[in-house]
């Protein structure tokens, strides 16, 4: 199957939510988990902050993975304050809003984090922690902003596209914001735990995103790069503004690590429907390494 648009840009067609919904089959299975049933890590998933992936129940199938991996993931929707993070080893945040997803197609002055959550989110993860964090494009990105930026990553606003490493094959729609990171076209950084795997059978070959903000920040390596083909488009009537390099930054805050990235599809398992048309994205999506890129995460994270 193809994908021409942006995942999200698809979804916010639609005439209602309640048409992105989890795909199957989807096999969340893992072989040989990292730890026994429940003995892994425990991960936090937030739902407090109109996270609207976690509200439409879509991180399910990224619960059954890390499930199956042996790790205890729960959501909740508590304020960030340092006594409930110390009861968590690994905190999600997928996209999040200062209002419900749909009701509004801009973000102006409102407050997504307080300046008190994402001091102690950053304290927690200096301490120690470690977070997964996304963002998505306008209005999304601005949004996620500010957490972002307290851990000196620059997020764009618009939407990212490259017109030379994506789907080319039917020029159609907003194809170049659906795109593809590989060793071919060398966006794919290899040379990491998360690319490479614990074993050779992990390895990961080839990731595509489904349209999202760029990332940019000197203090993490990024697995997934942009060319210099690569650049920032109005979106949703926001933007473009503050290119970035890449779409996944990784690395080092004090003692903890972090995982950014500016699309959350890969984590998922979904698809959306329109005019009889389905739209998949995320880890059941054939000949792409998302299940594993999820696991080889966790991994890298633990």
């Amino acid at each position: 199957m193809k994908y021409y648009l942006s995942f999200l840009f698809f979804v916010l067609t639609l005439s209602t939510q309640a048409q992105m919904l989890n795909d199957s089959p989807f096999n969340a299975t893992v072989a040989h988990p990292k730890y026994k049933n429940g003995r892994g890590k425990k991960i936090l998933i937030d739902k407090g902050h109109h996270n609207f992936i976690v509200e439409l129940g879509l991180v399910q199938p990224f619960m059954e993975v890390s499930k199956s991996d042996g790790y205890q993931p729960v959501i909740d929707s508590a304020v960030f304050t340092k006594a409930y993070l110390a009861n968590y080893e690994m905190l999600l945040i997928m996209p999040a809003l200062p209002f419900q997803f749909g009701s509004k197609s801009q973000v102006t002055n409102e407050v997504t984090f307080t300046a008190e959550e994402i001091e102690n989110i950053y304290n927690w993860v200096s301490q120690g922690g470690s977070l997964m964090l996304f963002s998505e494009h306008a209005p999304i990105d601005k949004a996620m902003t500010p957490l972002f930026n307290r851990f000196g990553i620059e997020l764009s606003i618009g939407i990212a596209y490259d017109s030379l490493n994506c789907d080319t094959t039917v020029k159609k729609g907003s194809y170049d914001t659906v795109l593809e990171f590989n060793k071919k076209n060398g966006l794919l950084f290899s040379d990491h735990p998360i690319t490479k795997g614990e074993k050779p059978k992990e390895q990961i070959d080839q990731i595509r995103t489904w349209g999202g903000s760029a990332l940019k920040s000197k203090n993490y390596t990024p697995i997934l790069k942009l060319s210099n083909s690569a650049g920032i488009r109005k979106y949703s009537g926001t933007g473009p503004s503050n290119m970035g390099n890449a779409l996944c930054l990784v690395g080092q805050v004090g003692k903890g690590k972090l995982f950014a990235m500016g699309d959350c599809n890969g984590f998922t398992a979904m698809y959306a429907m329109s005019g009889g048309r389905k739209m998949s994205a995320g880890m059941q999506v054939p000949n792409y390494d998302w299940k594993q890129f999820v696991l080889n995460t966790l991994h890298w994270l633990d």
